[in-house]
């Protein structure tokens, strides 16, 4: 849950919004999407693989899925063409209709995060359902597969995030990470496999009863927290139930001033099996 008095865009239509080695593997996960609600976490999640939506799209057509990796090109002013060579260079055109402030950063290539529905691109009705004007650029990508785009984020991984964080500052992000301590009801360390470090990225915020004993999440879990990077600031922490005394806080200042802290929207499982 978002501080009090924070307004953030989620760049998504509808209100709502790498993770781990998928740069290479590039695995979407039928989701209802990124919500802002309260609700548990869910189980018995499919993946399903970027060749499966280019190939198989008769069986996805109208499924929400969600897909993680680095843009390969930019296709006009709405378009977003992601390939993987390792899936035999499939690509699949992303649309993005959710009227948002997302931009892609010009100067670093960063992976993105995409929810959104599964269908063949008639680019009259696109413009037609969505008000948009879609140039000749589209034309190549007619009655191919398209992902309609309800949400983006900013999908670094849970090191990149923390040790190059000032592209992600105040903005909406999608990380996937290991759950490592639960310090508190609304709070924990996300960390990733092989990263050396002994306090990872502290999420808080969370809308949730982490110590619950029936609560799905749990220490050792892999989940991807959907949220906003905000910077180091000690009344941050005060506020936010940690159970640190302000001693703790003002080390853990001194030790890691530029340390992002998540402010958590919301959490879900990885799309990527940690095998």
């Amino acid at each position: 849950m978002l501080n009090q008095g924070d307004s953030v865009p989620l760049w998504t239509k509808r209100t709502g919004t790498y993770l781990g080695a998928i740069a290479f593997a590039l695995v979407a996960l039928l989701l209802p999407g990124c919500t802002t609600g309260n609700e548990e976490i869910q189980e018995g999640k499919t993946n399903v693989t970027t060749e499966d939506v280019a190939e198989n799209t008769e069986d996805i057509i109208g499924k929400q899925v969600t897909i993680r990796n680095t843009v390969e090109q930019k296709v006009g002013d709405f378009g977003y063409v992601v390939q993987a060579e390792e899936l035999g260079g499939e690509s699949i055109l992303i649309l993005d209709v959710t009227e948002s402030s997302f931009q892609l950063p010009e100067d670093q290539e960063m992976p993105i995060q995409v929810t959104g529905e599964v269908a063949q691109l008639v680019i009259a009705e696109i413009e037609s359902d969505y008000g948009l004007e879609l140039g000749d650029e589209y034309a190549e990508y007619e009655d191919k597969p398209v992902i309609i785009a309800e949400s983006l984020a900013l999908a670094p991984t849970t090191e990149d995030l923390a040790e190059a964080p000032t592209g992600y500052f105040d903005k909406v992000i999608a990380v996937e990470g290991d759950v490592r301590d639960i310090y508190s009801p609304g709070s924990f360390s996300l960390f990733e496999d092989g990263w050396v470090d002994d306090i990872g990225v502290l999420v808080i915020g969370v809308n949730r009863n982490l110590k619950a004993e029936d609560s799905v999440v749990q220490e050792g879990e892999r989940v991807t927290v959907t949220g906003v990077a905000r910077q180091f600031d000690p009344k941050l922490l005060q506020d936010s139930d940690l159970g640190w005394d302000a001693e703790k806080i003002k080390e853990f200042g001194s030790r890691y001033t530029d340390r992002p802290v998540i402010v958590a929207e919301d959490i879900f499982p990885s799309a990527v099996d940690n095998k």
